[in-house]
């Protein structure tokens, strides 16, 4: 693990995050380069010390580069206490890495500015996606699918927007007043209504469907 400072003068300009982020990936030239994008309290570590070096630097947000394969190859990024930002390539897809654990998808030529705006909102309980990293939705999609999103209550709307921003049943039901077993009633009715099996895949088709913007 190294830590660095900034050395390019051309990025002066740019407010540095102050949030301490960790650099994990395999090529050291990737995260050199992923270090002087955050621009701040930023650390670098190999993917096989990623726990240990999140665990001594007391990273508040991990960025994890995938490298140029696409797919989430087993990660599980809630292994970790950090938010992890999960840098990857074209052609990858935002679902399997969120249920993987990862609180954001980007880009792996993220520009400097927007990945620094995805740390400050990952650490606020945020999810940034890259919409180029979202499956489109299918041109035969079913008729019903397409009236069973728009047919959400204002009510069901409120919940998908707490999920959203990766709350429990009991935090959406302090959030909104409501029972527990109220949330829950609400959110097994989303999941009908998105044909969705789980709660990250929820959001992504909400997303998708542009019922909630995250």
């Amino acid at each position: 693990m190294q830590l660095h400072s900034n050395p390019d003068p051309l990025q002066e300009l740019v407010s540095p995050t102050s949030v301490r982020t960790l650099v994990v990936g395999e090529d050291p030239l990737v995260r050199e380069s992923v270090v002087r994008r955050v621009r701040g309290r930023a650390s670098e570590t190999e993917t096989a010390s990623a726990a240990e070096a999140a665990t001594r630097t007391n990273a508040e947000v991990v960025l994890w580069d995938l490298g140029p394969s696409t797919g989430a190859q087993g990660f599980h990024f809630d292994s970790l206490d950090a938010p992890v930002i999960a840098l990857a390539p074209k052609g990858a897809k935002a679902l399997p890495l969120l249920s993987a654990g990862a609180a954001a998808v980007l880009r792996r030529d993220v520009s400097g500015d927007a990945l620094r705006s995805a740390i400050d909102s990952v650490t606020q309980g945020l999810r940034v996606i890259d919409p180029e990293l979202l499956d489109t939705p299918s041109r035969d999609a079913s008729p019903t699918a397409a009236r069973g999103s728009a047919s959400l209550t204002p009510r069901e709307h409120d919940v998908l927007e707490l999920l959203a921003v990766g709350l429990s049943n009991k935090q959406i039901a302090a959030k909104l007043g409501i029972s527990s077993h109220t949330a829950k009633f609400h959110i097994g009715a989303i999941l009908s209504k998105m044909d969705a099996a789980t709660r990250t895949e929820a959001v992504v088709r909400a997303v998708q469907r542009g019922l909630i913007v995250v």
